[in-house]
């Protein structure tokens, strides 16, 4: 396919994914499984490093699916040691619950009853 024919998301398009995630916690739920969890390194210009936790799932809504997802976990406070505790807590294989918007499942996030668990 051409360059000039490469389809592309709009910026308005963006937009309304971005601001849809606000209202995520109203989303439907699904069964979903971990497939992978990572502690990610995030350089910061002025001072130390911190991590986040990377979790990536799949689900699948009714007979349609499967859909993957990546959702991240910055703790508030004594970041660096509570993610890496986390990183014990959370394992590949593990069930965890989806939350999706209805109109397009590929935009999703874990619902926060993940995090609380951590």
């Amino acid at each position: 396919m051409p360059y000039d024919e490469a389809p592309t998301i709009s910026m308005f398009e963006e937009l309304y994914d971005q601001v849809s995630r606000l209202w995520s916690w109203r989303w439907p739920l699904a069964d979903g499984t971990v497939t992978e969890v990572l502690v990610e390194r995030i350089r910061h210009n002025r001072g130390r490093d911190s991590f986040r936790l990377s979790v990536t799932y799949k689900f699948s809504v009714g007979d349609d699916g499967p859909y993957t997802g990546e959702s991240f976990w910055t703790p508030a406070f004594c970041v660096n040691k509570r993610v890496v505790a986390a990183r014990r807590k959370i394992r590949s294989g593990q069930p965890v619950r989806v939350r999706y918007r209805q109109d397009d499942p590929s935009i999703n996030r874990l619902d926060h009853s993940v995090w609380r668990e951590l």
